[in-house]
């Protein structure tokens, strides 16, 4: 009988997985073929002229992802204390076995992707059902940064961890959940989202707080490492200066001051929308916030705040650059636009445009130009 019922909860399972395990299969396919067949007639430069290049040490050395293996090679360098320590950490350990440690990153990225498919489509069909979490995943899989899953970035851990703490909060297994917060909270400092997240379930006061203590935890230590490493414990912020003022956006204001200031200008006719990576990341700041009212709405006050919190803490900068990729982490806005989005073939024609500029992205990534 146990045997029976052991067999029934594994096909349970395996049906439940199987759907964003071939949407995830599916999409890492599409992109491979389209970076060896159409890649190479749309954007090229030194960096991607190789089959090589293009499909493997783009996604495990170009740009951030260098950072983070100097670190787990050799430790912090200033001003790379803004890179949160975990990620580096993953890395590392799992080089340890003896696997190259690009080999490491190109491994992690893939499970970790896998995982945040899996977690989403899980928590997206606890909320809003299963055939509208599968219009969901779609659309996550075609935005345009989800790209950045494909590299040795943070974005696979931190939504991984974040969608797994979110599942235990469903499951009102909250100390878990929150000590599973607390390693969002050591990944990127949009984990404080995860903490006040926390703040909202249904407990008594000191719950709450000790909950959210649980998912500051991470942070906490990081903060005590600079501070008896480097001697000051707000290091990380201090290096986060410095990197901003590489590309002069370091004014702390209020946040959406850069998003008014550049929608003014479309206004007046200052600037015009085109396929620059400054529009996209402004549109994709105002379209991310003003769905937060379809979140609030049809989801509920812990998934609105959480959203909240990773989408405007970036913009404190004054700047909206680099948006596009920062609000990928703000998953509960990808629940809610199959809910509002009811025609089905205008929801694919978006998710096809949408996906097209994804490939853009790929393209100018892997030839080592900027994106986000």
């Amino acid at each position: 009988m146990e045997l029976f019922k052991s067999r029934i909860m594994f096909k349970k399972y395996i049906s439940i997985i199987s759907y964003p395990m071939t949407v995830y299969l599916v999409w890492r396919l599409v992109v491979m073929l389209y970076q060896i067949f159409l890649q190479p007639h749309y954007k090229m430069t030194e960096a991607s002229v190789s089959l090589y290049q293009r499909i493997y040490l783009s996604w495990t050395t170009y740009w951030d992802v260098g950072h983070y293996i100097g670190i787990a090679l050799k430790g912090y360098e200033y001003p790379q204390q803004a890179f949160f320590p975990l990620w580096s950490l993953l890395i590392k350990v799992i080089s340890l076995s003896g696997i190259p440690i690009y080999a490491a990153v190109y491994f992690l990225t893939f499970i970790l992707g896998l995982t945040t498919f899996i977690l989403f489509y899980v928590l997206a069909s606890r909320l809003i059902g299963q055939t509208k979490a599968k219009y969901a995943l779609i659309f996550f899989a075609t935005f345009p940064s989800t790209m950045f899953l494909l590299a040795g970035y943070t974005e696979g851990l931190f939504l991984t961890l974040t969608l797994l703490s979110f599942l235990l909060l469903e499951k009102r297994l909250y100390f878990l959940g929150s000590l599973v917060g607390g390693l969002t909270s050591v990944t990127r400092l949009a984990g404080v989202g995860t903490a006040i997240a926390y703040l909202t379930i249904k407990q008594s006061l000191d719950k709450k707080l000790i909950y959210f203590m649980f998912c500051l935890l991470g942070l906490g230590f990081y903060m005590l490492y600079l501070q008896i490493a480097f001697g000051d414990a707000l290091y990380f912020a201090k290096a986060q200066q410095a990197w901003c003022q590489v590309s002069n956006r370091c004014n702390l204001t209020f946040p959406l001051t850069p998003l008014i200031n550049y929608g003014g200008l479309l206004i007046m006719g200052w600037v015009r929308p085109s396929l620059s990576f400054v529009f996209y990341d402004w549109a994709a700041s105002v379209a991310f916030l003003l769905l937060l009212i379809a979140v609030f709405r049809k989801l509920n006050i812990t998934y609105f705040l959480y959203s909240l919190i990773v989408i405007i803490l970036p913009l404190f900068s004054g700047s909206s650059v680099g948006m596009i990729r920062y609000v990928l982490v703000a998953f509960p806005v990808f629940f809610v636009v199959p809910l509002i989005i009811r025609w089905k073939i205008l929801f694919f024609i978006l998710c096809f445009f949408l996906f097209l500029l994804q490939l853009r992205f790929i393209a100018f990534f892997s030839s080592k130009i900027w994106v986000a």
